[in-house]
């Protein structure tokens, strides 16, 4: 039977009823189409509700057998005609108190959840063909006629049930427009990938058309060539860098000015974009069997960590190479180009799309996506939604036991408080032979053994029962819970990818198992409970502290902790007896623990600890300007095969909000420290070459806008009074300098560096913990200590 995977699950309007339409690929590559016509909407309210709830207009459907609420109360069950009356319906409801379950489910979705879909299924059906979408005429000179367009197979109502397949690729096409500075005019498209490298050029009157390049004589003209190969090239998924804030949303206003329409849907659909919640939120694009994927959001759904998350700074550090124009002054270049040198204007666009293509490839992020989808049953276009993820999963679990949860209300937890991870004071100082024992997935490995679950969680537990007791006093039942029952199955998958050397599936498992936590905590989810998670956090903090005073009885002192990890003086010379006794160290203390967890709480652990690294020589800081340890920062020096690298935690050598001139201290100054290589001439011949202006290329500072500039009213930060000062709108993140006349842009300064404030804000800070383990002082080492006795 063929495997076919699920690309976009969405619904339609037809005659008046909702249909179910599921776009994705088949096997052989060919799209297909699925339309469910028999699902209704639905959604439930307690049965003691049921009365009132039909006075109200709620139509009540019999179930059997009936549902049950989370707290064991009779579900009765409510349906409606088309999915847009459930919230009004749901609102009138709430505000007659009167309690509902499962009203916010998305309508095709609930369709994947009963059936236990995720990404993949399996039908039986004859496809019928399905109307080819109908390009625009070709409105280019010479490119013929349109490409004729290979028609989706639909499958009506067929029987479907869960698959296990995904295909190792998806079609991925490239976008990258360019226009004027203030993208009021459209200048080109280009398009990389489904074996196309391409240019559709803006050429009115008598500009040449480079080789390589499409000419269009105006822009509706270029809009129509662009739908058109779109169309040809049919591609399952649309991405490019920033490309549903900007490409997209500058397309569809030249469509609207144009009279065109972006018909880049397979069925021959426009491009939908609706605006984000809040003015600093991403727009969401759509269209019908394809997946718009934008590349920022790929790379932070999938937690990569960038300084700076501008494609030209992402690509040179995934790639080594950039954008052709870059700097402060590129969109003048790019006009410049249009205008004038448009052999390399065309190279610039094309090589654009063609970065964020390989950026995407050589990370695996779309790869990621579909396995993500694989594992929560989200389309790849929405796998970072953790809370919508764990929805999906526990729901599904949830409807084969017969069981509803409540719908969304932020307010119920909104405000209560949750404890975070247990953090031990650190033992300042300089230290050898560190070892650093983890717990391997701490807060999943909990869930696991105490039976952490919300249909476990017993609110109000008598004395009698025997339940497992949290820390915090939440208690929970016994029996096998839906969420240890998720992760049960998790952690041998990912087991077995890592031993597969499956990178991908093996972060998508990860990423999923690490959200589990995160959601209980979180108002938006209808699981929230501060209850669950404090208690999963109340059972780290207990297994922390048990497992330092256990080592400390072996004679080994903890320097260290932190949520998951202790630091441990190994005592040892050697470095590899150090690791030897590490290794030694985490078997017998996870033994020693299991036995501990089966006496106290009668149960069987899935806690293990595991030697992860040997730091030959550690750093733990003071607070500045104190005696006590610095908390969640650190620096030490770890072997790297035959070589070796310090690490940094917390330091300012990890914050993009420090200058590259503190960065690249902070390094080499702890390397020199750390092989007792001298600290004091570089130093000195540091803050001699930024006063004499030989460092000026690394005194750019890097800060996040979190509101829009009006809302800073209260304090103006640094970052926030560049901004203002800025000849053009903000973007996300602002570069700046400081300067005789204070924070300006960094590309467009006016006064002279401020070297003094980069010596006493980014030098000092940086090199006064380390002074302090030598007996040093900083104005004295940098040869300021003469000018200030004058004073």
């Amino acid at each position: 039977m063929p495997r076919r995977f699920i690309l976009q699950p969405t619904y339609l309007g037809e005659r008046g009823r909702p249909v179910v339409h599921l776009h994705g690929r088949l096997e052989d590559g060919a799209p297909f189409l699925v339309r469910e016509t028999r699902q209704r909407p639905r959604f439930w309210i307690r049965r003691t509700d049921a009365a009132a709830a039909a006075r109200l207009g709620a139509g009540l459907v019999p179930e059997e057998p009936p549902r049950q609420t989370l707290h064991g109360e009779a579900a009765a069950r409510v349906e409606t005609e088309r999915p847009s009356q459930v919230p009004p319906l749901r609102d009138r409801l709430h505000a007659a108190g009167i309690r509902t379950f499962e009203a916010d489910v998305r309508y095709a979705l609930r369709l994947l959840m009963d059936h236990g879909i995720r990404g993949s299924l399996i039908m039986e059906g004859a496809p019928r063909p399905g109307p080819a979408a109908t390009p625009p005429e070709p409105a280019a000179p010479g490119s013929g006629p349109p490409h004729p367009l290979a028609a989706p197979r639909i499958f009506d109502d067929p029987r479907i049930a869960p698959g296990d397949w995904a295909p190792s690729t998806l079609r991925v096409l490239s976008l990258d427009i360019e226009t004027d500075p203030r993208a009021r005019q459209l200048f080109s498209v280009a398009l990389c990938g489904c074996g196309a490298e391409e240019v559709l050029l803006l050429t009115p009157g008598k500009l040449p058309c480079p080789p390589g390049a499409r000419p269009f004589p105006d822009e509706g003209a270029l809009l129509d060539g662009l739908v058109q190969r779109v169309l040809e090239l049919d591609p399952d998924v649309l991405t490019g860098w920033n490309v549903v804030d900007f490409d997209l949303a500058v397309l569809l206003r030249v469509a609207g000015r144009t009279g065109r329409t972006l018909a880049l849907g397979r069925d021959g659909e426009p491009v939908r974009l609706r605006a984000g919640a809040s003015p600093r939120a991403a727009s969401q694009a759509t269209v019908a069997g394809r997946l718009i994927m934008d590349g920022i959001g790929l790379l932070r759904g999938a937690f990569v960590r960038m300084e700076s998350y501008a494609l030209d700074a992402v690509a040179r550090e995934v790639l080594g190479r950039g954008k052709t124009l870059a700097g402060p002054h590129r969109a003048a270049d790019i006009l410049a180009a249009f205008r004038a040198d448009r052999p390399r204007f065309v190279a610039y666009n094309l090589n654009d799309a063609l970065l964020v293509l390989e950026i995407l490839s050589r990370l695996q992020l779309v790869e990621l996506a579909v396995e993500r989808s694989r594992l929560t049953g989200l389309p790849p276009d929405r796998v970072a939604a953790s809370i919508a993820a764990f929805d999906f999963l526990y729901l599904s679990e949830l409807g084969r036991r017969r069981r509803v949860a409540p719908t969304v209300d932020p307010s119920a937890v909104a405000g209560q408080e949750q404890a975070g991870g247990h953090v031990l004071e650190p033992l300042p100082g300089l230290h050898r032979n560190v070892l650093v024992l983890d717990f391997r997935s701490l807060y999943p490995s909990i869930m696991r053994t105490f039976q952490i679950d919300p249909v476990g969680h017993v609110p109000d537990p008598a004395p009698s029962q025997d339940l497992i007791r949290a820390p915090n006093g939440a208690a929970f039942r016994r029996e096998p819970g839906i969420l240890p029952g998720l992760l049960d199955d998790l952690f041998p998958r990912r087991e077995a990818a890592q031993r597969a050397g499956n990178r991908v599936a093996s972060q998508a498992i990860k990423i999923l198992m690490n959200s589990f936590y995160g959601v209980l905590g979180t108002p938006a989810c209808r699981f929230a409970s501060p209850a669950l998670a404090n208690a999963i956090t109340g059972f780290g903090r207990e297994i922390l502290l048990w497992t330092r005073d256990r080592m400390e009885a072996r004679g080994r002192p903890v320097l260290y902790g932190d949520t998951d990890s202790l630091f441990v003086d190994s005592g040892e010379e050697d470095d590899a007896a150090a690791r030897r006794l590490g290794e030694r160290l985490a078997a017998d203390l996870t033994a020693e623990l299991a036995e501990h967890v089966r006496q106290r709480w009668r149960v069987e652990s899935r806690l293990e600890l595991q030697f992860e690294r040997l730091y030959l020589r550690l750093l733990l800081p003071s607070v500045r300007h104190g005696t006590v340890g610095a908390r969640k920062r650190y620096a030490g020096l770890v072997a790297d095969g035959k070589a070796t690298r310090v690490v940094f935690t917390g330091m300012e050598s990890v914050r993009r909000d420090w200058t590259e001139l503190a960065r690249r201290l902070q390094e080499e100054l702890y390397r020199r420290l750390f092989t007792d290589a001298p600290v004091e001439d570089y130093l000195r011949s540091v803050v001699a070459a930024l006063r004499r202006g030989e460092l000026d290329g690394q005194l750019v500072y890097r800060k996040g806008l979190r509101k829009d500039l009006a809302d800073y009213t209260a304090t103006t930060p640094p970052h926030v009074a560049a901004a203002r000062k800025m000849s053009r709108p903000p973007g996300a993140v602002i570069t700046y300098v400081m300067t005789t006349a204070g924070p300006e842009p960094a590309g467009e300064r006016q006064a002279p560096l401020d070297h003094e404030h980069y010596v006493q804000r980014q030098i000092r800070p940086v090199a006064e913990p380390i002074l302090a383990l030598l007996d040093r002082d900083f104005d004295a080492v940098i040869g300021d200590e003469s000018q200030l006795k004058l004073f």
